[in-house]
């Protein structure tokens, strides 16, 4: 019955997403476009997924064959909708609290609140970090210890032997993740969906092109989703936050 239960409101979740995707600027208009990326029986694995938008999208995309695994460090992160709405629960749902990033341990977290209430999806992992970035328009932070792995490490200790897709939304450390699988990514050649944007990774010391071009020399291409299609771009703009990265054909 539960489990009947946590099926129906997923689903029912999923469906209400697409069309606010469709509808409003609320949610991501990228999670539509996973339908053409993501297949049943894939394994994926949703870096800050956060409430957990597209944990459940990937969960009802690659269906009881398929395993996404849910990656959030911040248990705390919006507790009432993720009550009400649970997301992150699912029989193919794998729930995560750690941090994905460039070293295994510990780091600290710099979480901004505003009017009190944490924003959690602009918490980024402050080592390698030079100051608050685009933070700095918070006038409040505090400051959160968390566990730390690499992609390539989790990998192993999960014992994930097949990857399709992974979506990364870690607030300028995108290039970190990357570096700390860069053995998942040659292995299994996943499709990636990568937030990138220049004022969030500045705080790192490298731009946001330096991304593409990691990817580039790994045999990848780059897409965005546009006018209901993804379609090929050769540059990262101020005007996406979202890309997709697919392999080239060997």
């Amino acid at each position: 019955m539960i489990e009947n239960l946590t099926e129906v409101r997923g689903a029912a979740v999923a469906g209400a997403l697409r069309v606010l995707a469709r509808l409003t600027p609320f949610v991501e208009p990228e999670l539509i476009g996973l339908r053409e990326v993501v297949r049943p029986g894939d394994v994926c694995v949703d870096i800050g997924a956060a409430l957990g938008l597209y944990t459940v999208t990937l969960s009802r995309l690659v269906g009881p064959s398929g395993t996404v695994h849910s990656v959030e460090p911040l248990v705390f992160a919006h507790p009432a909708l993720s009550y009400l709405l649970r997301p992150r629960e699912g029989r193919n749902v794998v729930r995560h609290s750690v941090a994905l990033g460039s070293s295994e341990g510990q780091e600290v977290m710099s979480v901004p609140v505003r009017h009190g209430t944490p924003v959690t999806g602009r918490s980024f992992l402050t080592a390698g970090a030079d100051g608050l970035g685009s933070n700095a328009e918070f006038s409040e932070h505090v400051e959160v210890l968390v566990r730390t792995d690499t992609l390539d490490r989790f990998c192993a200790a999960n014992g994930v032997e097949r990857l399709d897709f992974v979506k990364a939304d870690v607030e300028g450390a995108e290039l970190r993740v990357l570096q700390g699988g860069e053995d998942t990514i040659e292995r299994f050649r996943p499709k990636l969906l990568l937030e990138v944007e220049e004022r969030h990774v500045r705080r790192f010391g490298y731009r946001a092109d330096d991304v593409a071009s990691w990817l580039g020399e790994r045999g990848y291409r780059m897409s965005v989703w546009h006018r209901g299609a993804w379609t090929r771009v050769d540059r990262i703009t101020d005007r996406v936050r979202n890309y997709l990265f697919t392999p080239l054909p060997t």
